[in-house]
């Protein structure tokens, strides 16, 4: 993955849209509502401060019991394991302009 910021941005952006979609398709309330809190949440950011932190924050939706990362199906699974790496990648310090 490129680690500029527009491409890690677009990138995160692309996850969450897969993540809603799939959370509709299933009925899944709880991820299509966390995946409109991350598009606000990365809605301002520009920076790579700005995205390190929002990433920081997004990423505490994985851990402990009934985590996001609790999936039921295998397209659950991917949008979910996609959106975690695009969050990583957003985290990294390895982000740099573009």
């Amino acid at each position: 993955m490129d680690r500029t910021i527009p491409a890690v941005l677009a990138e995160i952006t692309a996850a969450v849209a897969e993540v809603r979609e799939v959370a509709r398709a299933q009925q899944d309330g709880a991820r299509a509502r966390a995946a409109d809190w991350l598009d606000e949440l990365f809605a301002g950011a520009a920076t790579r401060r700005d995205v390190r932190a929002a990433a920081a924050e997004a990423l505490g939706l994985w851990g402990g019991a009934g985590s996001f990362s609790d999936v039921g199906s295998a397209e659950a699974d991917h949008a979910v394991r996609r959106l975690h790496r695009a969050l990583r990648a957003g985290r990294s310090w390895l982000l740099r302009a573009g």
